[in-house]
């Protein structure tokens, strides 16, 4: 059964190289990959530009490694030619960056980093894909992603505790000569041998791989190019509901996985997220950190279809018209209902 699920991670990763499967949440995915990119000491680059690239930052401190941060505003992809300086500045570890920036639904050019990257032997290119993968293109081995992670509950729709991380060759190379950072579950060059013989080191979550199995399989039948076409379709479809009611978007590369709008003028978003809750049924997320009380999140990952979409639109009309906003019934509806058609 493992050696089944890592065979489906590698066509669900579009890669022809071993991912591993690690019995953890998203973040544990996310630790392994850093302590199996640098040794205590080492520079490293991290792209910082919310709550999650943050995170790359956080875990590599933690492991030792001198950190340099290339930052962007909140909802505003990072600048290439900046991560470029930062890179050519001084030997350089590895390169952390999100495939999308989850608190602010951004997507970050990763193609072009990785491009940074692949002239330089000594730098890793590790990307956090928890909300890249299934619902954008991504190509690791063409564009020279070094460390993908990946986790259960996003776009393979299943509940959390499970973490995925591919490994290409330059990587695992990396893993056989150097020392790495302080690690011992999350030893993700141990981890690698011992599920290339069909075993993992510790015991493994084997319900959650059993659904990750039948997860697979899904995505097998329906297709990749579906998956993400999927998700491409709703966040167009839910962006044009949210114009029309006037509600401004967080991020300027807007991602696809998750649609991040402002609220209107003094309206909290907790007072918007609670009534949702409370009338209809429906959870949505809250902005993070600096953005909290001021965002909400629509998902775009998963067993979501159009019908969800008008579904949540619906509602937010009539929460915003209980709140007093001057809008007009049905305008988020039509324009979705067009921008639906327009696609079909």
């Amino acid at each position: 059964m493992l050696r089944q699920a890592r065979a489906g991670l590698a066509a669900f990763f579009n890669t022809r190289h071993d991912v591993v499967l690690l019995t953890a949440s998203g973040t544990g995915g996310l630790e392994a990959a850093a302590g199996a990119a640098f040794s205590h000491g080492q520079r490293v680059v991290c792209v910082n530009a919310g709550k999650f690239g943050a995170r790359w930052s956080e875990i590599a401190r933690a492991l030792g490694a001198q950190v340099v941060e290339v930052t962007a505003q909140p909802g505003q992809p990072v600048r290439v030619e900046e991560v470029l300086r930062a890179l050519q500045a001084a030997p350089t570890a590895a390169l952390f960056v999100q495939g999308c920036e989850t608190s602010t639904a951004t997507l970050h050019p990763v193609r072009e980093l990785a491009a940074l990257v692949r002239g330089r032997p000594e730098t890793l290119m590790c990307v956090d894909g928890i909300t890249w993968l299934g619902a954008h293109e991504v190509r690791p081995d063409d564009w020279g992603i070094d460390l993908l992670v990946g986790a259960s509950q996003k776009a393979l729709a299943m509940s959390p505790g499970l973490s995925f991380v591919s490994v290409s060759e330059k990587a695992a190379a990396r893993m056989e000569v150097s020392g790495g950072a302080q690690r011992y579950y999350f030893d993700l060059g141990a981890e690698l041998k011992a599920q290339r013989a069909g075993e993992t080191r510790f015991t493994p979550a084997i319900s959650l791989i059993s659904a990750l199995v039948a997860a697979l399989q899904h995505v097998q039948q329906v297709g990749l190019d579906v998956l993400v076409a999927n998700a491409a379709h709703l966040a167009a479809v839910t962006r044009a509901g949210f114009k029309a009611l006037g509600l401004n978007l967080v991020s300027s590369a807007p991602a696809d996985s998750v649609t991040a709008v402002f609220t209107p003028a003094g309206v909290p978003s907790s007072r918007i997220l609670s009534l949702l809750q409370q009338r209809h049924g429906i959870a949505l997320a809250d902005g993070q950190d600096g953005l909290k009380n001021l965002v909400i999140r629509v998902a775009h990952l998963g067993y979501y279809d159009y019908i969800d979409c008008v579904g949540v639109l619906a509602a937010l009309e009539d929460v915003l018209l209980e709140l007093g906003l001057n809008i007009s019934p049905g305008t988020a509806l039509e324009a979705a209902q067009q921008e639906h058609r327009r696609r079909q």
